[in-house]
């Protein structure tokens, strides 16, 4: 990945309230801060509802903030004027999960359109998108018009034209939602290609933390309309603070304790030890068997995290017990009253 000493994206006390000032007001955006750094794939993710899209609109100024700055690559957009900011959006593409395509015109004019705005001639317009559509896998589909397209090959065609202009940032609006699991990973590692090759920044806005993991090195989680925490996915994965957090990264779903009397305890696995039979071999040492609540694994920067809900048993000497073999083997837990 590029290099991430220095920020191209700052985002300040950001807020936005649509009908401001009406009885039916909407607050969608509210003291948002953030820095997103040059070169990386960042994430932000938070459940429907919480003011996602509003921001990703916000950062290219489709939407207007109410109050607050919106910086990027040194240029304040909320100051600058309608030309001014037309220049400043060809530096941002931008991807969604509708695609947006033109439907009475081929991948190859779609990829065009942009230039052509932008003052290129036709010649020079089409020669740069073949070049991007062979770059996003689609060489031989120049000639076809979106309703001939797979979900995945439209997607592409969407980010071929979005880095028609050649932008320093590519805003990601839940771009892989609409796509099946297999297509959802082949564009997300396109993403990353596109990341190492072009040192695009990518920001990814999302509902699924399986997109984040996937991708992402740092991420901010959006909820009630501010953000509530951010840190890199590893460490924010590891250990949640906040609710909204928790909710997005803990097993789904919901259980119960199997008698009510066992104390749980969250197990993280932080990529090193997930190879090891923790749990087995604590139940050895220990002489007393646990019961599995929940569990779950994730790929994160290459490395296998994973979380395991455990019930001990109710003697509290056992319970010690086998905490304290959990430190001796430096396994990180957290103490669950509500699963």
């Amino acid at each position: 990945m590029a290099s991430v000493n220095d920020v191209i994206i700052h985002i300040e006390s950001l807020g936005k309230i649509y009908d401001e000032g009406k009885p039916n007001e909407v607050k969608a955006l509210d003291d948002v801060c953030l820095d997103i750094f040059r070169g990386e794939i960042f994430g932000i993710i938070g459940l429907s509802g919480a003011g996602k899209s509003t921001l990703v609109r916000c950062i290219n100024l489709l939407e207007k903030p109410t109050s607050g700055k919106v910086v990027v690559d040194g240029r304040e957009l909320t100051e600058l004027d309608p030309p001014g900011l037309m220049k400043a959006r060809r530096k941002i593409g931008m991807i969604f999960q509708d695609f947006n395509l033109l439907e009475q015109s081929t991948a190859l004019e779609n990829v065009c359109f942009p230039l052509r705005l932008a003052g290129s001639g036709r010649k020079e317009a089409e020669k740069r998108a073949v070049e991007l559509l062979a770059r996003v896998g689609l060489e031989d589909r120049t000639g076809s018009y979106p309703s001939q397209l797979s979900g995945g090959q439209k997607q592409r065609v969407a980010i071929a034209r979005a880095l028609a202009c050649e932008p320093d940032v590519l805003l990601c609006d839940e771009a892989v939602s609409a796509l099946d699991p297999t297509t959802t990973n082949q564009i997300l590692e396109l993403l990353q290609e596109i990341n190492r090759d072009l040192g695009v920044t990518i920001v990814m806005i999302t509902h699924e933390m399986k997109v984040i993991e996937k991708i992402c090195s740092r991420v901010a989680i959006l909820a009630d309309n501010h953000i509530v925490e951010s840190g890199n996915v590893s460490d924010v994965f590891r250990n949640p603070r906040t609710e909204a957090a928790r909710k997005l990264i803990l097993p789904s779903g919901g259980v119960e304790p199997f008698d009510g009397s066992g104390r749980l305890l969250r197990l993280v696995f932080d990529g090193t030890t997930t190879d090891k039979p923790i749990v087995a071999n604590m139940v050895l040492s220990c002489g007393e068997p646990v019961s599995i609540v929940a569990a779950d694994t994730k790929q994160i920067d290459g490395k296998t995290f994973g979380q395991l809900i455990i019930q001990l048993p109710s003697g509290a000497g056992s319970a010690e017990r086998m905490m304290a073999y959990l430190d001796s083997e430096n396994i990180s837990y957290t103490e669950e009253t509500d699963v």
